[in-house]
């Protein structure tokens, strides 16, 4: 659940009116998923034991336009690898950026498209790799930095958000790549209408994340 300081004048308590519902929409749809299904120990899309091409970069294709990401593997090598496996074996292609929060961040992932739903590449949950002494997370939550999305401690999936612009959050999230390119398109993204649940009104579209060197 993300949790905002009050800082910031007015928009400051603008976003933080917003991420009070993001927050409260984000634990009914989390309890909603788990009496849905159990969880699985297996991820369809990607065969137990697959390793990744080990790249540094990522380069993730919308309908709208192309951001380029340059992965933080010495901070958090698991995530990284879970965000290769998942894209090399096409797992975010089609899906879209279901959440919006212009100032804040945008937020994609789930094949449910709501919320509710994704799986890591190795189907468990895994757990944080948040080392908040560290100059990373000292430094915040920046724009263009490229976190993962949870539902509390160690419960890392598919879901990741790109920060729009810095924000005060709390270290509970896992940092691990940053937007080297393309943040001209996440300007765009984040300016699309949405809903008051932050939904966009039209879909927002992950094309194809490729994975390169």
């Amino acid at each position: 659940m993300l949790q905002l300081s009050s800082s910031g004048g007015i928009l400051g308590r603008v976003l933080l009116q917003r991420l009070s519902r993001f927050a409260v929409t984000t634990i009914v749809l989390a309890a909603a998923a788990t009496a849905a299904c159990a969880p699985s120990d297996v991820n369809p899309k990607v065969p137990r034991g697959a390793k990744s091409s080990g790249g540094g970069h990522a380069v993730i294709e919308t309908d709208r336009g192309t951001i380029e990401l340059k992965f933080l593997e010495g901070d958090a090598p698991r995530a990284v690898e879970n965000f290769r496996l998942l894209a090399e074996h096409h797992y975010y292609d089609g899906l879209t950026f279901h959440r919006i929060i212009p100032g804040f961040m945008i937020q994609g992932g789930d094949p449910n498209g709501d919320g509710t739903g994704g799986q890591s590449a190795w189907g468990q949950e895994f757990p944080d790799e948040i080392k908040p002494d560290s100059a990373l997370y000292k430094g915040g939550y920046k724009r263009g930095l490229v976190a993962m999305a949870n539902r509390g401690r160690d419960t890392n999936g598919s879901q990741f958000f790109i920060m729009h612009q810095d924000y005060d959050l709390p270290p509970n999230y896992v940092l691990f790549a940053w937007v080297t390119k393309g943040l001209d398109v996440v300007d765009v993204l984040a300016s699309v209408p949405t809903s008051r649940d932050d939904r966009p009104l039209t879909p927002v579209v992950i094309k194809t994340v490729t994975i390169k060197p």
